[in-house]
């Protein structure tokens, strides 16, 4: 069987994704839509592996080169190789390693929701997602939701918040989502970075608001592939935190994932033990899906620590959240763009 290992041309766009549509193991950061809105909104230069036999796709391998070192995926919680057997991924995996050598980078990030047995590898836990089964019949998913998330709901119910969805959103969802990631002491995406995913993904990506008394106080960005639906990222008003508009959210797009054939609601990456993870572990019917980021080291001696835990990250975090607003919806996504 030959082989042959080579990078993505432009006319290879479409094989690209149609291996990506078939094979059981993609995402939907795996499409070349994912490499348009990152080229688009920060620049990073897209170095996608392509593995083909007797001109069949057989493998593919997205990277990016960001700073010192390369990703799969950036601003991604998942990424790696998708293949149809582990000698076409070892052969993927090498190329990329090569890479890294050769531009003498700190090292190689593959985001794996499946752990690869590679003894040049080296593996973090830190990161988990939670999915939850839908039904088509939605009255089943609330009987089998928890207690506290369903008391949740129903208090945002009576507070008489309202859902709605579309593109038309955007603005209100990045005003909420810049407030709470400053709050967060988290720097944010660029508005251009969500829009271009809404140009890039139409009728497969939206934006969710909940509003109260005219006003928006909660809401999400929304990705769908295949039969999955992805919460991308959700930001809620903390003043509002009491009526739970986040809890009234996320039932209306789980009833909307079951009212419209989807199979699974992915709550998107958390990292452990923090206010996200525990809010997503409280809807008792979610399955903690444990996320594997794997490093090829170059040169560096450990894997890189970006927790939200450490020291540095929380003296960070507390001087953005003193800034202005003004200030850090402005110069935050200077900063996101190297912290994929």
């Amino acid at each position: 069987m030959n082989i042959e290992i080579d990078w993505l041309k432009k006319t290879e766009e479409g094989l690209w994704d149609g291996f990506v549509l078939r094979h059981s193991g993609s995402t939907f950061y795996h499409q070349t839509g994912w490499k348009r809105v990152i080229e688009s909104a920060y620049g990073h230069a897209p170095h996608y592996l392509i593995a083909k036999v007797d001109g069949s796709v057989r493998g593919i391998l997205p990277l990016f080169k960001v700073g010192g070192k390369v990703v799969s995926m950036p601003f991604a919680p998942y990424g790696g190789p998708c293949t149809v057997n582990k000698d076409i991924e070892r052969l993927l995996i090498d190329e990329a390693i090569s890479l890294v050598k050769e531009e003498d980078l700190s090292y190689l990030e593959l985001r794996n929701p499946v752990e690869i047995p590679e003894e040049l590898l080296v593996t973090s836990d830190s990161y988990t997602t939670f999915i939850i089964q839908l039904h088509k019949n939605p009255d089943i998913l609330w009987r089998d939701t928890s207690k506290g998330a369903r008391r949740s709901v129903n208090k945002a119910l009576k507070s008489n918040l309202k859902v709605a969805m579309g593109d038309s959103y955007l603005d209100e969802f990045y005003h909420i989502y810049s407030i709470k990631n400053r709050e967060l002491g988290a720097p944010v995406h660029s508005r251009g970075f969500f829009e271009a995913i809404l140009k890039g993904f139409p009728g497969r990506s939206s934006v969710q608001v909940a509003t109260a008394d005219g006003r928006v106080v909660g809401a999400k960005f929304l990705l769908f592939f295949r039969d999955r639906i992805i919460s991308g990222w959700a930001a809620s008003d903390r003043e509002y935190k009491n009526i739970s508009p986040n809890s009234l959210l996320t039932w209306e797009i789980l009833k909307y994932g079951c009212e419209n054939n989807y199979s699974v609601f992915d709550f998107g990456r958390s990292e452990k033990n923090t206010g996200s993870f525990n809010f997503k572990r409280s809807w008792a019917n979610a399955r903690v899906v444990d996320l594997h980021y794997q490093y090829y080291l170059n040169n560096t001696g450990k894997i890189p620590d970006i927790s939200k835990l450490t020291l540095k990250r929380k003296l960070f975090s507390r001087m953005w959240s003193a800034l202005p607003l003004g200030f850090t919806t402005r110069f935050g996504p200077s900063l996101r763009k190297h912290f994929p």
